[in-house]
């Protein structure tokens, strides 16, 4: 004779608990992982920033020299 008690199975409930925490457990991971690319990209952006910054200055001492050049 089987035993089922429907929706208030306590076994039920406590794999249903399970199931979910396996899925949040999962979402945590992917969340973690988006975070890390995230702060790379973050990252990789300063460094172009500082890049174009130099890369600026570069470009107006040469002007600076060439305005010198003609005067």
């Amino acid at each position: 004779m089987k035993d089922n008690r429907g929706e208030l199975d306590i076994t039920r409930y406590i794999n249903g608990l399970k199931d979910t925490i396996e899925g949040y457990v999962v979402l945590v991971k992917e969340h973690k992982k988006e975070l890390w690319e995230l702060k790379q990209i973050a990252s990789e952006n300063e460094k172009n920033k500082n890049l174009l910054q130099g890369y600026k200055k570069v470009i107006e001492d040469l002007s600076a020299k060439l305005r010198q050049k003609d005067s």
